[in-house]
């Protein structure tokens, strides 16, 4: 899953992606062991359910942003190493969701191999959503801006609905958290930033600050939606408004930044991959079986999941399980 060099484009693009996910990969973490749970609920608010929701969409931006369906058979390529890893992770946390199926029963076992487990629904997310946006990458760029809106306005009504118990949760198609929803929206989003040369138009300093500022949006709007929720069953939102400005801006920045030698040597994409595979075993166990405040639990389960990386590195199983 590591960021893939556009053609005729320089290897510091490659880098610099690679060094975006690293972030959006602890911006992950936060969002499950948001560390500042125990100090303020504002601040949870503003961190794990406001800027750190800006990561699962700038996943599929940068995704949508390498989409080449112009080479014969990639997006298929695609789709079946995605739906693999999909069964090798939850295969591998098994142990973790079993349980859920004595209660849920089959219904529950098949929504876990079909939807995805819990952070393994990216990876069911992105086949569906390669495989949509390779039915409709050769229409003209309106046309696909305008796909790209429509559902993501249709994710973002659901979302508030549930948010209002209007409708259930968890309920699919009333459910945002998909490849239609959530990801086709902000991938073909990243695909007209790379096919309308965005990156050549926007400067760097622009770029940075549009996405420092939809950050802030970020949590702007998260705090927002939370006073409109209900108040006693607040759910946290999955996709955000902002996410819209500061994803792409931030892939531009990143895709012009001038970076130093050193950074190259690193494997950013490596470790960003296996933070967001490996990280909820660390916090699921913190969680159940230690009485941790939330900030060590994040410092744990990213170290913990950089060390079980480094050791898939050198064991070179990476290739197979990234």
């Amino acid at each position: 899953m590591s960021s893939h060099l556009p053609p005729n484009d320089p290897g510091k693009r490659l880098v610099a992606l690679d060094l975006l996910k690293f972030c959006l990969a602890l911006l992950v973490v936060t969002i499950h062991a948001n560390p500042l749970r125990d100090v303020s609920e504002i601040g949870t608010w503003l961190l794990g359910n406001g800027v750190a929701r800006v990561a699962v969409p700038g996943f599929f931006v940068i995704a949508g942003f390498n989409f080449r369906p112009e080479v014969p058979g990639r997006s298929m390529q695609l789709v079946w190493r995605y739906l693999k890893l999909h069964l090798i992770w939850l295969t591998l946390y098994i142990y973790f969701w079993w349980p859920s199926v004595a209660a849920g029963g089959l219904k529950q076992y098949l929504n876990w191999w079909i939807f995805g487990w819990w952070h393994l629904w990216f990876l069911t997310g992105l086949a569906v959503t390669v495989l949509a946006a390779s039915l409709v990458w050769r229409w003209r760029l309106g046309s696909i801006i305008a796909l790209s809106a429509a559902t993501f306005l249709i994710g973002y009504g659901i979302q508030e609905a549930i948010m209002l118990r209007i409708i259930p949760r968890g309920y699919w198609p009333a459910e945002v958290r998909n490849g239609i929803l959530l990801g086709l929206p902000f991938f073909l989003l990243g695909y007209v930033v790379r096919r309308a040369g965005l990156t050549a138009r926007v400067g760097f300093g622009t770029a940075l600050t549009l996405g420092l500022a939809g950050l802030g949006l970020a949590m702007l709007e998260s705090w927002t939606l939370r006073q409109f929720a209900h108040p006693q069953f607040p759910l946290a939102p999955e996709t955000l408004i902002a996410a819209l400005l500061a994803c792409p801006m931030l892939i531009i920045a990143a895709v012009k930044a001038a970076l130093p030698g050193w950074v190259a040597r690193l494997p950013l994409g490596t470790y960003s991959t296996g933070i967001y595979f490996i990280h909820v075993g660390f916090v699921i166990t913190l969680s159940k079986h230690f009485t941790l405040p939330r900030a060590e639990v994040f410092l744990i389960a990213v170290i913990g999941a950089l060390l079980v990386t480094q050791a898939l590195i050198w064991l070179r199983l990476d290739k197979k399980l990234f």
